[in-house]
C-alpha cells in the first residue's frame, strides 16, 4: 500500500484541518477511520463526505493512475462529533484502469456509497464545450459579503453553514437568490477558488474540487420552480453526485462553475455543472440530483 501523503496544516480552516491529507487511521486491510473534524455544523457537509471517500479510495490505487470519475449515493446524514469509517473494495486493477468501491459508515450506519475509477494517462484526440462569456471575478461581490448583507433574514437553521468561515471564495455572476420566489432561469455561473495556496499533486486538487462541487449545483434547479433555497418550508437533501474529470487544474486558481438544470419533477431536481479553468479549458463535469419538497408546515424526520 502506498504511504499516506505528507500532511500540511491549515489551522484557520473550519472543516479541513488538513488540505493535503485527512488524518486516516488504518484499522485493517483497506479499512480506515477519520476522527471528528470540528466545523460548527451538526451534520456532515456532503462535499466533505465526497472528498473524504475519494481520498480513502486514492490510498489504495497506484500513483500512476489518476481519478477520472466518481459516482456517489448519499444514504443518510452523518454527525460531525463522531468518527467515520471507510471500507474500500478493490473491484478491479488493470493495466489502464482501476476501480474502487467505498462504503462510508458512522457507528455502523451507512453514510455514502461511492464508486471511483482511475486511469493511466494516454495521448488522444480531444474536444470540449467552450466556456461561457462572463465577466471576470475581479470586482464581483463575494458570496460571504452577500450572506453578511442578507443578515438575520436568513433562517436560523441555515446560519451555521453559511455564516461560518469559508474555505472557498465564491463569486456569483448576476443575481444570487436567497428566499427568492420569482421564476428564475435554470442556469447560473460562479467563479470560485480556495483561499490561500494549495500544494500537492493533482489528486489533492481533485478531492478539493469534489468538496466544492456539492455547493450551488442543486440550488440551480430551484429557480424555475420559484423556490429559494433559504425558504423555511423547503425540505431539501442531496441524493446522488457524479463527477467526470477531463483535465488538470488547481483549486487555488480561479475557475468557473457553469450550472444548469435540465429537469425537476416528483419533488426531485437535477443539477449539472461544467468547471472551466480561467483559460477556458473544461476540466470537470458534475451532476447531482436532490430532494426538493415543499412542506405545508415545518417538520422533522427522515426523508
Amino acid at each position: 500500500m502506498d504511504p499516506l501523503p505528507e500532511q500540511n496544516p491549515y489551522p484557520d480552516d473550519p472543516e479541513l484541518e488538513r488540505r493535503l491529507a485527512y488524518e486516516f487511521e488504518e484499522i485493517g486491510p483497506d479499512r480506515f477511520r477519520v476522527g471528528p473534524i470540528p466545523s460548527g455544523l451538526l451534520r456532515l457537509y456532503g462535499g466533505m463526505v465526497l472528498s473524504q471517500s475519494l481520498a480513502a479510495a486514492r490510498l489504495t490505487v497506484p500513483l500512476d493512475k489518476v481519478t477520472h470519475s466518481l459516482h456517489a449515493y448519499f444514504l443518510q446524514p452523518g454527525l460531525t462529533d463522531r468518527p467515520v469509517e471507510f471500507a474500500v473494495t478493490r473491484e478491479s486493477d488493470g493495466r489502464t484502469f482501476a476501480n474502487r468501491t467505498v462504503r462510508m459508515t458512522q457507528e455502523g450506519a451507512p453514510i455514502v456509497n461511492l464508486m471511483a475509477s482511475f486511469k493511466a494517462p494516454e495521448p488522444s484526440g480531444r474536444h470540449a464545450f467552450a466556456m461561457p462569456d462572463v465577466p471576470p471575478p475581479e470586482g464581483l461581490t463575494s458570496l460571504a459579503e452577500l450572506v453578511a448583507a442578507y443578515g438575520d433574514r436568513l433562517p436560523e437553521r441555515h446560519r451555521p453553514f453559511w455564516r461560518r468561515a469559508q474555505q472557498v471564495d465564491w463569486r456569483p455572476i448576476g443575481f444570487f437568490p436567497f428566499d427568492e420566489r420569482k421564476i428564475r432561469p435554470a442556469a447560473r455561473n460562479f467563479w470560485f477558488r480556495f483561499n490561500g495556496m494549495v500544494g500537492g499533486p493533482l489528486d489533492v486538487h481533485q478531492r478539493l474540487l469534489a468538496y466544492a462541487s456539492d455547493l450551488h449545483i442543486f440550488h440551480t434547479a430551484l429557480g424555475p420552480l420559484g423556490i429559494g433555497w433559504a425558504n423555511d418550508f423547503l425540505q431539501s437533501s442531496s441524493l446522488d453526485h457524479a463527477i467526470w474529470f477531463h483535465d488538470e487544474f488547481r483549486v487555488d486558481e480561479w475557475m468557473l462553475y457553469a450550472l444548469d438544470s435540465p429537469a425537476a419533477t416528483d419533488a426531485l431536481a437535477l443539477g449539472r455543472g461544467n468547471v472551466f479553468r480561467r483559460d477556458g479549458t473544461l476540466v470537470a463535469t458534475v451532476s447531482q440530483q436532490g430532494l426538493a419538497r415543499m412542506l405545508e408546515e415545518k417538520r422533522e424526520g427522515k426523508l
